[in-house]
């Protein structure tokens, strides 16, 4: 199927589903409407959000249809022309500052409105890039959106550019309607968020100035369902290794030298086996050296919460929780490390056909989420000198280093930039949101945390059964219209709220 041939065909289930999308962005001019007066009514945006939602269906196919795919070096031109997509929708919203700003790896996208003064600033952090795919495994092509029973499927359609493009048709909506912002906004999209954001840091130290603010959301956020709000308080890191195992310079044939020679992909096996202990915990020496226990009010947070650890279970088609049952699922998930083996290759692996050999080489990759103090760096160094003494006789392993670390982070509650987030969320789902923490990481936060004093609120609208990272990834529809209304209400709150302290 083309491209254009499936977008119709969206297009066409898409006015099915939806009930008021009878006009286009381009038939709306709102002429009875004044200009440049803000209304705290969310009425008048909701119907622009409503006669747009087919033209935002597009544009939001149009977006992911770009395969910006950070860890792949051939992609960068398909980055490059997500970020010009970007700025040249922000333009056309009538954000003039709109530009892709170059790093040493993928550009970010950066843009303000900052016409108005006196007014507190807010700084809305999303990413573009998006995680690679194994084509096979999805039911329609990932770079080929589609509706299907509410649900719109395509890479990167929840993880993050549903985050990138609500936040912008919420800004279009306040300015179509009123002429201008409640409040100064700016957007900084990141390029290598999948990859660890290895030079974000540096891109924020160079443009300290251009990125101050007052309050900062994290559009790459989620809620903990469709009826339920959340906001994330805790955050696990991050560190990744590469290594390899070699056994001889070449293949061998398993015949000829079976029963005496070394084998690459056993030796890999026994290493990742040592990994560990039979109850499933991490058996690397120090490992949980520097971990802290839950807190009351961490243990607390998880009681309060309805969770099934089944649900998960079914969402993924897996059968048994592992891991240490000293602690719950979800004290597991949020506040204990793991180690994971997140790839292996080694030997003869092509879809069909025998290769008769004893292996050569084999790479392992793993991933260790980080909690409380640890330390991404020290963790790889232990895993190192693990690997080093529990190698067998007759192979020899390098290592490629993956530098770019995260830490664990923790978000207050006991601020007014919690407070609003609070609020915005009470006011659309009509109850108080849940308070979790989150297994992943995002860790530019804790760079915007370190060079701009922000801690930067999760405000997104993913969804944990949206299959982030795998195949057939995708985005609930009537979570695109919520997350407009949470940042059109949100920024309007945050102007009357700041506006009654300064009186």
């Amino acid at each position: 199927m083309t491209i254009s041939k499936s977008l119709a065909l969206s297009m066409f289930v898409s006015l099915n589903l939806l009930l008021n999308t009878s006009l286009t962005a381009q038939n709306i001019k709102s002429k009875n409407l004044k200009k440049g007066q803000p209304n705290t009514s969310m009425a008048t945006y909701e119907k622009y959000i409503d006669d747009n939602a087919d033209a935002h269906l597009k544009e939001f196919f149009e977006l992911i249809s770009i395969p910006s795919i950070s860890s792949i070096p051939s992609h960068k031109p398909d980055i490059e022309k997500a970020a010009v997509w970007i700025v040249n929708k922000l333009k056309a919203i009538g954000i003039t500052t709109a530009q892709a700003i170059a790093t040493d790896g993928n550009p970010v996208v950066y843009a303000s409105w900052d016409n108005a003064p006196g007014k507190p600033t807010v700084l809305i952090y999303g990413h573009y890039d998006v995680q690679p795919v194994k084509e096979s495994e999805w039911v329609h092509s990932p770079f080929v959106p589609i509706l299907e029973d509410g649900k719109i499927f395509g890479r990167g359609a929840s993880d993050d550019k549903s985050g990138v493009m609500t936040t912008i048709w919420a800004l279009e909506a306040l300015l179509h309607r009123d002429g201008k912002l409640p409040v100064n906004v700016k957007f900084m999209f990141d390029g290598e968020e999948e990859i660890g954001s290895p030079h974000f840091k540096n891109f924020i130290i160079h443009n300290k100035e251009l990125l101050k603010a007052d309050f900062a959301l994290n559009a790459d956020g989620s809620q903990f369902g469709d009826t339920l709000p959340s906001i994330t308080l805790g955050l696990r890191g991050i560190a990744q290794l590469e290594f390899n195992v070699k056994t001889a310079n070449v293949d061998a044939h398993s015949g000829q030298f079976g029963g005496k020679t070394p084998n690459a992909v056993v030796a890999m096996s026994q290493i990742i086996a040592s990994f560990f202990t039979k109850e499933g915990n991490v058996a690397v020496e120090g490992f949980y050296d520097k971990v802290l226990p839950a807190t009351l009010q961490e243990k607390e947070m998880i009681k309060k919460l309805d969770y099934d650890s089944t649900i998960d279970m079914k969402i993924l088609g897996t059968t048994t929780d592992v891991g240490d049952r000293t602690y719950s699922p979800l004290e597991r998930v949020w506040y204990r490390p793991t180690l994971e083996v997140i790839g292996m290759q080694g030997g003869y692996t092509a879809a069909e056909g025998f290769s008769n050999i004893i292996p050569a080489n084999a790479m392992a990759r793993v991933a260790c989420r980080l909690v409380s103090n640890q330390s991404g760096k020290e963790i790889i160094d232990l895993i190192v000198k693990h690997i080093n003494k529990n190698c067998p006789p007759g192979a020899t392993v390098s290592y490629k280093y993956i530098d770019s670390y995260a830490r664990p982070m923790q978000f207050p509650t006991d601020s007014k930039a919690y407070q609003y987030v609070a609020d915005v969320l009470t006011k659309i789902y009509g109850k108080p949101p849940l308070q979790i923490a989150a297994g992943f990481t995002v860790g530019p936060m804790i760079d915007i945390k370190e060079q701009l004093g922000l801690f930067t609120y999760s405000l997104g609208m993913e969804q944990a059964d949206e299959r982030w990272h795998a195949s057939n990834e995708y985005f609930r529809l009537s979570s695109m219209r919520k997350g407009q209304l949470l940042y059109c209400y949100y920024l309007l709150h945050l102007a009357n709220e700041e506006s009654k302290l300064k009186k």
